[in-house]
């Protein structure tokens, strides 16, 4: 399992959601449908064998909820947790929701990224906000910390040289 690829797909998934505002209600009077999931696994992480050059096993554990409405509307949350075997990589957390219209236009609020050392439990970078984008899928408005945007994250995860 590539550790890259599963944090794109969760970023992207949580980016291709949904605008709405306010709490979860139900539309139209109707009920949503619910499918969710959960799970745990363990993998050698080629995201940090190729970022880092350190072979290490990481859990994922992740958790996932869609919502359904008879209108169209849709609600995805997900959770998502990696830890290193390795105590010199940080822990990656993320969390999201996204709320997707019958028309397109989606909201996305949360933490996509999260990044924790094993070793002091700090917060190394942190991003958090909300995303609104239109019907076409442009950005309307951000908002929030996004540290992580546009810069080399490889520090944030490779430890330092050997002492």
């Amino acid at each position: 399992m590539n550790r890259r690829a599963t944090t794109l797909a969760v970023l992207a998934t949580l980016l291709l959601g949904a605008l709405g505002a306010g709490p979860v209600q139900a539309d139209g009077g109707g009920r949503p449908v619910r499918t969710s999931d959960s799970y745990t696994v363990t993998f050698l992480d080629d995201f940090i064998v190729e970022t880092c050059g350190i072979e290490t096993e990481t859990t994922l554990t992740e958790s996932w909820a869609l919502l359904e409405y008879p209108s169209g509307k849709t609600v995805l949350k997900v959770k998502r947790t990696f830890v290193p075997a390795d105590p010199r990589i940080p822990i990656e957390k993320g969390h999201g929701m996204t709320i997707t219209k019958p028309d397109g236009s989606r909201i996305v609020i949360g933490v996509p990224l999260h990044l924790i050392s094993q070793l002091t439990g700090r917060t190394l970078i942190k991003d958090t906000g909300l995303v609104k984008f239109d019907p076409d899928g442009n950005v309307v408005r951000m908002v929030g910390p996004h540290p992580s945007l546009g810069i080399d994250l490889t520090p944030y995860y490779c430890p330092g040289p050997p002492d």
